[in-house]
């Protein structure tokens, strides 16, 4: 083995580089997740059923205290805001503060895309450049012994396997961590959507009342 590493150690050492940083935002970015984890998606339905029917406090007080998901963020800004009497500011600010939010969860995620695809491709480059000097050196000294094309071949995988060990874990992360910030981003948007509902009706109603007493 340690035969088969050192005559790949020019493609193994890069490779070895990205498993470490793939390690490290894997890890990071599963804390991170983890902190924010999403609540209980009936709870966070019926608190917006209650919008506009009830206190913020009385709709807030149904979450945990340590419930710390971007879609509470969200609502209990859009509850205890003062803007909210001005639809235009109150759209761009929930709508940035919401956008905010998914590029701090989609923060460092790229990376984990690109080391999967890059080691792929170090680990076939190793490969093909292994079985070009394989061949070359048999094709110099006419030794056509399958015995020693079969370790020439062998010596020539090991970067292969070594780029999809690293390249597999990153997708398979990246994948799960794109499904998290889906979910994330869903029940932001029902946020937004049911907030702005809510405030463009409160809206009709005060520009009605402004109508009917002149």
């Amino acid at each position: 083995m340690s035969e088969l590493i050192g005559t790949n150690w020019l493609i193994l050492t890069p490779i070895i580089f990205l498993s470490v940083a793939a390690v490290g935002v894997i890890i990071e970015r599963g804390l991170y997740f983890y902190r924010i984890r999403p609540g209980s998606g009936a709870v966070l339905s019926n608190a917006l059923v209650k919008i506009g029917k009830y206190p913020a406090d009385h709709i807030l007080d149904q979450f945990s205290e340590n419930d710390s998901s971007p879609a509470i963020g969200l609502l209990a800004f859009a509850l205890t805001t003062r803007i909210g009497t001005v639809p235009r500011i109150y759209k761009q600010r929930l709508e940035t503060l919401r956008d905010r939010h998914l590029d701090r969860m989609e923060r460092h995620l790229p990376i984990l895309n690109g080391i999967g695809n890059v080691a792929t491709l170090m680990g076939l480059f190793g490969t093909v450049s292994g079985m070009i000097t394989v061949f070359s050196r048999m094709n110099e000294t006419g030794n056509s012994d399958p015995y020693v094309l079969a370790g020439g071949i062998s010596r020539a995988l090991v970067t292969t396997a070594a780029g999809l060990a690293v390249a597999i874990p990153a997708m398979l992360a990246y994948h799960l961590y794109e499904a998290v910030v889906d979910r994330h981003a869903e029940q932001m948007e029902e946020v937004v959507t049911e907030c702005l509902s809510i405030s463009g009706v409160h809206d009709a109603r005060k520009r009605k009342s402004k109508t009917a007493s002149a």
